[in-house]
């Protein structure tokens, strides 16, 4: 899909809901554009600054993508093969983010699956223990991303 701001002033944030649960990814004249930082205290990707066009970030559990957009600036955004996951810790919170949190669970994951920490994508962390959704996606430049993904399943 594409989206586009026509106009000269102010921006827009933009709100697509998901039915399916799934990875997308947003570009800019055929660049990845990156998602905001996890904050741990929401358990999800921060808030957008609305500083720059492309500024994305998937909420999990609600799937919704969230985007600011400028006028004049036009995006896309694709749907990503990718495996989602979720995984129940009998941890707490608080133990979860001292031992390293979402960048030492992506790691973790990609060592024990034997692949690269960049295509883990974790879209939700909250109390149960501590459960995390995340997606585990084929790579950018993955000439068959589909054969990638159902070697891992």
């Amino acid at each position: 899909m594409r989206y586009k701001l026509d106009g000269d002033r102010g921006g827009s944030m933009i709100h697509i809901p998901y039915p399916n649960a799934g990875a997308y990814a947003v570009y800019m004249k055929g660049d990845l554009q990156q998602v905001s930082k996890w904050d741990s205290k929401l358990g999800r990707n921060e808030p957008l600054p609305k500083r720059r066009c492309g500024e994305n970030r998937f909420i999990g559990i609600e799937n919704i993508l969230e985007i600011y957009l400028r006028p004049g600036c036009e995006l896309e955004v694709r749907p990503k093969d990718s495996i989602m996951s979720k995984v129940r810790l009998s941890w707490t919170m608080d133990e979860f983010y001292a031992d390293g949190g979402t960048v030492k669970f992506a790691d973790r994951i990609a060592a024990a699956l034997g692949i690269h920490a960049s295509t883990i994508k974790v879209v939700a962390v909250y109390k149960g223990s501590v459960i995390i959704d995340f997606f585990i996606m084929a790579e950018d430049n993955d000439p068959d991303a589909d054969k990638t993904l159902q070697n891992l399943s």
